[in-house]
């Protein structure tokens, strides 16, 4: 029988014996097989030895009957062929290899490295940890911190001073994102509790409440424009309604009310001159507005 990839003809089932590397090799191992009886033939994707070049991926095969392989394999002492390499006659590739199972662990891999890809690109890598909350101190004559800096992130947040240096802080500023004073309490009387608040807008005071009997209670309550006072409302212990009212101008009494009740009444008014001396007082049946 000739050797020839191009006529596969009606052959039985048959086993790939060798690939080689050149048409030249399989040649020689054909002509050896024939001198023996045994039918064979090329299987090669080199147009007939015209263009060797293409049997590079896959080589040069050498084909035998599935009848005659073991005898094949004993002339050209090669090791015998897995299962997987018989193929039908007129085909020149290989049956294709078992379906192969993929583990569960494998699957869960896939799903972790997936889930990590995913979160990276949508941006999910941690931030850097912020600066720590750091603070500083500055001590006294007798030993004792009488005022301490805590600074976030580099901004200072609170500042605290110890006025009769008794070891307790009586004056407390704290500040904004931006650095600049929200908020100053102060502890007048040195039991440790404030009685006098002072709020801020724009590092600008805006409001002040105070503990006039130091009782923890706030009574007075002021109000400010362009940083100078307006108006003083006197609500003692708790009141909800001001039972006296002082109106300011350029930081100076000019007039107050007194006798308010919850209806927002108040009794009377007296005037002031800018040494505070007072005129005449005035009836005064209710406030405008109400």
């Amino acid at each position: 029988m000739a050797c020839d990839d191009s006529k596969p003809g009606d052959a039985p089932n048959e086993v790939t014996l060798k690939s080689f590397g050149t048409r030249e090799e399989a040649d020689l191992a054909m002509a050896r097989l024939e001198a023996n009886g045994i039918a064979c033939r090329i299987a090669a994707d080199d147009c007939a030895g015209f263009l060797p070049n293409l049997t590079q991926a896959q080589g040069v095969r050498v084909l035998v009957p599935v009848s005659s392989a073991e005898a094949a394999r004993e002339l050209l002492d090669l090791p015998a062929a897995p299962e997987s390499e018989i193929i039908f006659a007129g085909t020149s590739e290989p049956a294709p290899p078992p379906f192969s199972k993929i583990s569960l662990a494998q699957i869960l891999f896939g799903i972790m490295v997936g889930a990590l890809a995913m979160w990276a690109l949508q941006g999910g890598v941690p931030p850097k940890p912020a600066n720590p909350r750091t603070t500083h101190y500055h001590y006294a004559k007798n030993g004792l911190v009488d005022e301490e800096w805590e600074y976030q992130d580099g901004w200072l947040v609170r500042h605290m001073i110890d006025r009769n240096l008794d070891g307790s802080f009586d004056s407390w500023s704290y500040y904004d994102d931006d650095g600049n004073v929200s908020r100053v309490e102060q502890d007048n009387n040195f039991d440790g509790k404030a009685d006098e608040i002072w709020k801020y807008s724009n590092n600008a005071v805006v409001s002040m409440e105070k503990d006039d009997d130091f009782n923890g209670v706030m009574d007075e309550f002021l109000t400010y424009k362009f940083r100078i006072p307006q108006q003083v409302d006197f609500k003692p212990n708790g009141s909800t309604f001001s039972t006296v009212r002082e109106f300011l101008s350029n930081g100076i009494v000019t007039e107050i009310w007194f006798g308010g009740d919850s209806n927002g009444n108040f009794k009377e008014k007296v005037t002031y001159d800018p040494f505070f001396n007072p005129g005449p007082r005035y009836p005064l049946l209710s406030v405008p507005g109400h």
